[in-house]
């Protein structure tokens, strides 16, 4: 195996900014977990879990814009695709949001969460799909530094106002509004990294084919990250919300290897993309499942000898259901990072024909949950298999 130096400097520059950007989101539920209480942190986690559940539009923007910008050198063809994209992104953000303000009154009743706080949650839709689109253009052209700066000052000002909004008493309304400013505050200053491009004088873009990529971009993205948020969703219906609440808590904390290993695969994506589809793309893809791997086992030890101090550190006291599920959870979370990867290289080589049957790992994932719902044990390993059948699927199913 050959080391790939783009991939190792982008993954280094990428880690070392997701780990500031992962440490003050692990900050920011940290305070939230202590400052609420577990009853309003259930409600909050899985207001959260929605919010990663949009993020399947920001990661398809986003895949779609790297997936062109990456092999574009011209700066007035990538104003033009930047242009282009900004209003469909800002049109179809508009329309999410009010189909989701219709969808959000049976929700109300059926998690047990008031509707003007729904609503509220719903305008981070519009950062969503805005967001994205810089983002993309700073991944595609490998500005892996400002690309992860614009992340941290996301996070930095979400904690900040969070955490004062929720001091002063706004108590879940203010863990929301804070998250919301904080990604429109990180959307206002995206523009600063990519202003030569938007100076740049426009000129026509050839997007041949961006549709019908488009589509499984966002499938598979759609299918991955439903897929990692959907248990706190289920969680916080079948269980009684104190132990909704202690299983957010765990699966919140599990999900920090999902997020800490993004940098490797979001630094694989443009390289995997302009490669060809042989030796080149293979030994990138390689190098990173290795890295991958690594971030995984050492989580895991953590997560097993330590979980009860991480429980108390994170929670401000011992919750031992939480502790007793933690590496259950690292266990399923890892299984889905390496099926992550394996879905992203697929896609950066258009390997995805038959993505359409990945949603029946969505409906195992679901009947499983609802089914082995009798205990955070039982939950906590039908999750395991879910996780399990997901990563077969990805290997098996997808073609070119």
């Amino acid at each position: 195996m050959k080391i790939n130096k783009t991939l190792l400097k982008g993954s280094i520059i990428l880690l070392f900014s997701f780990g500031l950007f992962n440490f003050l989101n692990f900050v920011f539920q940290l305070l939230m977990a202590r400052m609420l209480d577990i009853a309003d942190y259930g409600i909050f986690a899985t207001l959260f879990a929605m919010i990663y559940m949009w993020a399947v539009f920001t990661e398809s923007v986003q895949t779609i814009v790297v997936k062109y910008s990456s092999v574009e050198n011209d700066k007035g063809k990538l104003n033009d695709i930047l242009r282009k994209t900004m209003r469909k992104a800002f049109f179809f953000g508009a329309v999410m949001f009010f189909i989701y303000l219709v969808v959000a009154i049976p929700l109300t009743y059926l998690l047990h969460i008031s509707y003007p706080l729904l609503a509220l949650n719903g305008l981070i839709i519009f950062s969503s799909f805005l967001l994205p689109v810089n983002r993309g253009i700073m991944q595609g052209k490998k500005r892996f530094g400002v690309f992860g700066l614009n992340m941290v000052l996301e996070s930095v000002s979400k904690l900040v106002l969070a955490v004062a909004f929720v001091y002063i008493g706004w108590r879940v309304y203010g863990a929301i509004l804070g998250t919301i400013l904080g990604t429109f505050f990180a959307f206002a200053i995206s523009f600063v990294p990519i202003r030569d491009i938007i100076k740049s004088k426009i000129k026509k873009a050839e997007t041949v084919g961006i549709y019908q990529y488009a589509k499984p971009a966002f499938f598979v993205t759609f299918f991955i990250i439903v897929f990692y948020t959907m248990d706190i969703i289920i969680a916080k219906i079948v269980f009684s919300p104190e132990t909704a609440g202690v299983y957010a808590i765990a699966s919140i904390l599990s999900k920090i290897i999902f997020w800490g290993t993004q940098p490797i695969s979001r630094a694989m994506f443009p390289l995997s993309s302009e490669g060809k589809k042989g030796k080149d793309s293979g030994n990138v893809f390689t190098n990173s499942l290795v890295l991958l791997s690594i971030g995984i086992a050492c989580a895991l030890i953590v997560f097993y000898f330590f979980s009860d101090l991480i429980i108390r550190v994170f929670a401000g006291k011992v919750i031992e259901d939480a502790s007793n599920i933690l590496f259950y959870l690292g266990i399923a979370t890892g299984i889905t990072s390496i099926t992550n990867l394996i879905l992203l290289h697929k896609l950066s080589l258009n390997k995805v024909k038959g993505y359409g049957y990945l949603s029946m790992f969505l409906v195992i994932e679901i009947l499983l949950l609802f089914y082995f719902s009798h205990s955070l044990i039982q939950f906590s390993f039908a999750l395991i298999f879910s996780s399990m059948a997901f990563l077969w699927g990805s290997i098996m199913l997808l073609k070119d």
